[in-house]
This record gives C-alpha cells, structure tokens and sequence, in this order.
C-alpha cells in the first residue's frame, strides 16, 4: 500500500496540530496538579533483543548505561521478568495484548509484507488507556502488521514515529560522519534475509511468504509517521537514515511529552535498538555520529549508549515539567539476545544454561537466557528506591496492570494470561507475592503445547532446543518426567534436580489443565483495500511512491520531524 507523503507534512496537519500544542500549554498553566497514583502517566521502555547481562545495573563490565542504571537503582529492580515470546512479534503481541501469541494466533515473527497482524479483536493497552481518557504514543518498532489497518493509529495511539517491524528487514541508509574517516564508505546498509531462519524455528508461518521479488516496499526501510487525529500516515523516509533515526526518536518523545504534560499519557517506546542489522555496518549494529566510536564495548555498546541518551532525555523532560512523581516508567526487553550475531547480539549473562550442551540458549529458545529480561519499575515518591523484586512477572502483565492503576476494566469476553502486578511495584515491606502461580512459555522447540513452565522457585521444561539460528539438538521430555530446575539457587540452568525434590505432582497437572483448556486462533487476512492495489496486483508492504519503486531517497531532506518537535533545535524553519 502507498501511504500519503507531502513532505513530512509541513503544511496543514502541523498548523492544525500546533494549536492542539497551544491548547495543552494553556491547559498545563490553569490545571491542578495530579496525586502520584491520579490517572499516573506510564511509560513503557522496550529494548529489541537486549540480554540479561547487557547493562550496568545488572554487572556487565563495560557497557555505558548511566541514565538507565539510576533509575534500576532508584527503583525497583524486577529481576524475575519474563518475555512473553523468545522472539519479536509474539513477545510484542504479548504485552500489547497480556495475552500469549500463540492463543490469538500471532506467529513469532511478521515478515514485511504480510496480509494480516494483530488480531482487529484484540484490545490493546493502547485501546485501554484511551477508555481511561489517556493521550496514546508509540516510538520505534512495532511489528505486529504493517499494513494500515494494523498499525499503531488503528490500534489505540495517536501518535507513532518508527520502523515497523525489524531495523534488518530491509536496505536503509547510514549518512556518513564527517569526522570519522572509515565511516565513509558505509552509506548503505545492505538487507540480510532471515526468513529461513525464523522458519527452521517456527516462528514465521509458512503461508506468510514474503513477495520481496515483486514488492519492492518490502525491501527498503521505512520510517512512518502516524496522527490517528488527523488519519494521516506518512512515510517520512525510504530508505530510513540509520545515521540520524535516533535524534529523530529522542525529539519525538521528548515533544509528546512537554505537549502532554498536563493530561495522562501513555508512552511506549519499543526501541529498534538494539537489534542487528545487516550489511555494511560495523558488527551489525548503527548508532548516531555522537555516540559512534566511543565505548569500550565497541558498535553494540555505542548503540546502547544511545538508547540510554534517549531515556535519559526522557527523563529530563518529565522532570523539567515537574511529572516526574506523576509517571511510572517501566523497562525491559523483548526477548533475549541473537547469539548467533556474536558481539553484536549481546549477552546473556549468568544465564547461560550450562546443562543444554550447547552455547546458543538466547533468542528464540526457552532457555532463561531466551526469555528471562532485565528489568525494573521506576515512580519516585511511589515505589521504595533501591529495592528489589524476585517474584515472577511477564511483560504479560502491563495491560492487567496498567489497567488497573488506570482505573479501567478489563474485557470480560476473553482469557487474560496476565496479571495485574502493581502489589508487588508498590509494595514497601518485601512480602508481596507473584499471583503466577504457574507461568507457561510457548515457542521454542515445541509447537503444540508449552515448551516449560516457571512455577515459584522452579522451572520445568517437556521441550528443550537450540535459539534462532541452530547449534544444539532438540529434547523432548515426557509429560510426567519434565527437566527441572531451582532457579533460586540455579539461575544458570546447570544442575538439573532430581524429581523425588520438586512438586512434581501439582506441575503435571498444571500442564495437563493447560493443554486441556488452552485454545489457539487462526489469523485470517482481511481482503486487499484499494489503496493496495498497483497495476492490477495486490501489493501489502509500505511503500512511499510506487513510480520510484519505494526510494524515495530524493525527496528526502534530514531532519524534518513531526509535529510537536522544536524543529528550530535543528535547524529548520
């Protein structure tokens, strides 16, 4: 489909939308100021493929975290947090939903250029926070559809700026930095197919092929600009420029914020970082000019250092507008890291699973280190600084929970694999406990049923295989004799238990109960709408000009920004 594209709407949606700023700014200097827990504003910190042991708060040696170690510190480290899905779309389907992928039916990964996505039933957390009266924006990688009907304007935000799906899912750009003479040579980034890959794991359904032989969308980066107000989408750049991407996302967010200060918000930021990308960029990975080339972690810790810039401007606007005690921040990751990327798919840490034989137990398995996130909750004067958490919680749990601090119901009509998690956020005496008494992960090596489960100190698995990408052989258990572990004393999957120690008992009937009750959808594609057709074939990628055959890398002029960014901070009228 071809989406409007009018010069990064410097014309009539940016004057209209600038009175809705006047409007907020007056609005901010008569409104009362909320209590803390009054309609608190949420944001939501999603790091694509971050491991366990990728930050400072949580011990790697070199990585340079400092905005995002203060608030682990000053908050509360949640340090039993659990993926909803080894890999992307599911994880992200997972915590939009607080539903599992594979009950409604999404695949572990979208391709580009897919007919159909998240489910048009399914209620967002976005949906959630609009019926509570909450302003709605996403930053960066959403990847749950890319087609219109499925992007974030029709799913509950008004604003978007992002890639929509994986920033390796397509040939970008990356504009050379002046003062760094071997990045010269690199203004291209050359798209690398994972498609088998996904596949040989069961992530990508067989059916969702992708046509990049005949859709030229699908293989060119986008960078979307959504207004649900105005039902604009627009593609600011195609290729996008890796280079500048994250100036562009630190702006956004920032803005929404100061335009929004004096109403509930609901900010979700599912970085691009800091998954690989492709081709010709130094170990697979991008970062801006300002952070290029200056961490001892080399390209990976350059690309998380600017995420840690963008959060920390975050931060600063929240604080600069006096809501900071007003707004709840949560941070975590999607899935664990690709290790087959090597040094630029991150770490894993401790959690390593020393028992599988094999070294990759990230991305894609159900291995701790492909499942279980660095995480934390951060609300000065809310939640206790400087303390912690090891009860069980799963990105499963934001809508429940945001739900409920926001004061809104759940939908009756539906099985809620979550649980509202904010007694354990708020609690100050350490006692509070998890209400997952048995927390079940699908995908992996297994297809059919749950392939382990978490149960209190415990972990069990029926199905054990190697993360995205191969190298170990797959092991499946009987029901009544799974592979268990205490993580409490084992976080590193290294002693299997004998099974006269574990209550092996109450964990086969859970899983019995789950195989028997569970119910998965089918995805179904919505037919081909107008706007998608293009010489009399049916074409579902992004594409901003179909004569250009999707590059528009001539009309693209850095930095032109949506709506609520100080486009005079650089340097345009």
């Amino acid at each position: 489909w071809t989406p409007k594209v009018d010069n990064f709407m410097l014309g009539s949606m940016v004057r209209g939308v600038q009175l809705a700023v006047v409007a907020s700014v007056a609005a901010a200097a008569v409104a009362m100021p909320r209590a803390a827990q009054d309609k608190p504003n949420f944001i939501m910190l999603f790091v694509d493929d971050l491991g366990y042991g990728d930050l400072g708060f949580n011990g790697h040696p070199t990585t340079v975290t400092p905005n995002i170690d203060k608030l682990a510190f000053n908050g509360k480290v949640l340090s039993s947090w659990y993926s909803g899905c080894p890999v992307c779309s599911g994880s992200r389907a997972s915590l939009m939903t607080g539903r599992v992928f594979a009950r409604i039916g999404v695949p572990g990964v979208f391709g580009p250029d897919v007919t159909n996505g998240l489910p048009l039933n399914e209620t967002t957390a976005a949906d959630q926070m609009k019926k509570a009266g909450y302003a709605t924006a996403i930053m960066g990688k959403w990847h749950l559809g890319q087609r219109e009907m499925y992007l974030p304007a029709a799913r509950g935000f008004d604003y978007y700026l992002g890639i929509p799906y994986s920033d390796d899912m397509g040939n970008a750009r990356a504009t050379p930095c002046n003062d760094l003479p071997d990045d010269a040579e690199k203004p291209t980034v050359t798209i690398t197919d994972n498609t088998d890959m996904y596949r040989a794991g069961g992530y990508m359904h067989k059916d969702d092929r992708t046509n990049r032989g005949n859709d030229p969308g699908a293989s060119i980066l986008p960078l979307v600009y959504q207004d649900a107000a105005n039902k604009t989408t627009t593609v600011l750049e195609q290729p996008l420029d890796f280079t500048h991407l994250a100036e562009k996302y630190e702006a956004y967010v920032t803005g929404f914020i100061e335009a929004h200060a004096s109403v509930p918000f609901f900010l979700y930021m599912p970085f691009s970082h800091v998954h690989t990308t492709s081709g010709s960029q130094p170990n697979e990975q991008y970062a801006g000019c300002k952070f290029k080339n200056t961490t001892r972690r080399g390209p990976f810790g350059d690309a998380l250092v600017e995420v840690d810039w963008i959060i920390g401007s975050v931060v600063d606007s929240l604080e600069q507008h006096d809501i900071d005690k007003n707004t709840l921040i949560m941070f975590t990751g999607d899935n664990g890291p690709w290790l087959i990327k090597q040094l630029s798919g991150g770490s894993r840490g401790l959690l390593n699973s020393r028992s599988a034989g094999y070294w990759n137990t990230g991305k894609g398995s159900t291995w701790e280190g492909g499942i279980h996130e660095a995480a934390f909750a951060y609300w000065p004067g809310t939640i206790t600084g400087n303390t912690r958490s090891s009860e069980v919680v799963s990105s499963l749990d934001l809508v429940p929970t945001l739900s409920a601090l926001a004061g809104v119901t759940l939908p009756s009509d539906r099985v809620y694999d979550g649980k509202d998690m904010s007694h354990i956020l708020l609690d100050n005496t350490g006692t509070a406990k998890s209400l997952h008494d048995f927390l079940f992960f699908y995908g992996g090596c297994s297809q059919d049923g749950p392939s382990a489960v978490r149960h209190g100190q415990y972990k069990a698995y029926w199905c054990t295989g190697a993360g995205l990408g191969g190298g170990g052989d797959t092991v499946r258990y009987n029901t009544s004799t799974p592979l268990v572990f205490d993580l409490w004393e084992d976080p590193s999957e290294a002693h299997p238990l004998d099974l006269s120690d574990v209550p092996l008992a109450d964990i086969i009937a859970a899983h019995d109960k789950e195989v028997t009750t569970f119910t998965r959808e089918s995805l179904i594609s919505p037919p081909g709408q107008p706007n998608e057709m293009y010489n009399g074939t049916y074409m579902y990628a992004i594409c901003c000009d179909r004569t250009k055959g999707c590059d528009c890398s001539d009309s693209q002029s850095y930095p032109e920004l949506p709506w609520f960014v100080n486009r005079a901070r650089y340097g345009v009228v």
